[in-house]
């Protein structure tokens, strides 16, 4: 059903107790896990803090914190781990986010138009966000042992923003084809889990300072904080037609 404050006064389709509260079901793990704009502003500023940290003393911050915990991870490395953490890492890859994010987005469109566009949207507008970044920050990849090449800036890491642009959407996708509350707290609890994952396995290669994936995660949730209440604002306005299949209440 359409997620307006309208639908959830309906005798017919009472809300759920989870929404209660709520003007409409998060589009993603973000403002579940950051919620309200106040802790939302503290992540900004401790990302701020460490783009200038990391611009003006880099040396400094390698020294004394990414490069003994980049120094362990190698020296902890085994064939077995080397085999599963290629694997992870593929999952936030370029061919994978730029082949399943529009099918997401599509997926996404023939329920909801504009849960549709939202998904896409995110899907273009993370490489710019991340290349702006990495270009303004200009910080050097890692030079330990690399296991794969790293091309371009370091900070932030970019595999954890694009992996948080799709998996990230998915709990979105999810709502608008089942009203099961365990199954949008599941793919909410899968997204967190897959996206924590990939940013680990950039520090495991050698592609990525661990600060790189810190600031990586943080940007992909005032990104996603920032998509969901632009979409919001625009699904309010322009909700899904019933024909359409709307945007379930998880139950």
């Amino acid at each position: 059903m359409t997620v307006t404050t309208e639908v959830l006064e309906s005798p017919r389709l009472p809300a759920p107790a989870f929404l209660e509260g709520r003007r409409h079901v998060p589009t993603s793990a973000a403002p579940v896990l950051v919620p309200g704009r106040r802790r939302l502003a503290v992540l900004a500023a401790i990302l701020a803090v460490m783009a200038v940290t990391v611009h003006w003393a880099n040396g400094f911050v390698v020294g004394h914190l990414d490069s003994p915990i980049e120094s362990w991870v190698i020296a902890h490395r085994t064939g077995t781990l080397d085999w599963i953490v290629r694997r992870v890492s593929f999952l936030g890859s370029s061919r994978v986010v730029y082949t399943l994010g529009p099918l997401l987005g599509l997926v996404a469109w023939a329920r909801c138009r504009t849960v549709g566009a939202t998904v896409l949207a995110v899907t273009a507008l993370r490489p710019l966000v991340e290349f702006t970044a990495k270009a303004l920050v200009d910080r050097p990849r890692p030079n330990i042992d690399r296991m794969v090449a790293g091309v371009g800036p370091s900070f932030p890491c970019g595999h954890v923003m694009a992996a948080a642009a799709l998996w990230g959407m998915v709990p979105i996708v999810i709502s608008l084809y089942t009203s099961s509350r365990r199954a949008w707290r599941a793919s909410i609890a899968v997204s967190c889990v897959v996206v924590t994952a990939i940013g680990s396995t950039r520090v495991y290669l050698g592609v990525h300072w661990p600060t790189d994936v810190v600031a990586g995660t943080i940007f992909a949730v005032l990104l996603l904080a920032g998509v969901d209440r632009v979409f919001h604002r625009a699904h309010d306005r322009l909700a899904c037609r019933r024909g359409e299949g709307n945007l379930a209440s998880p139950r």
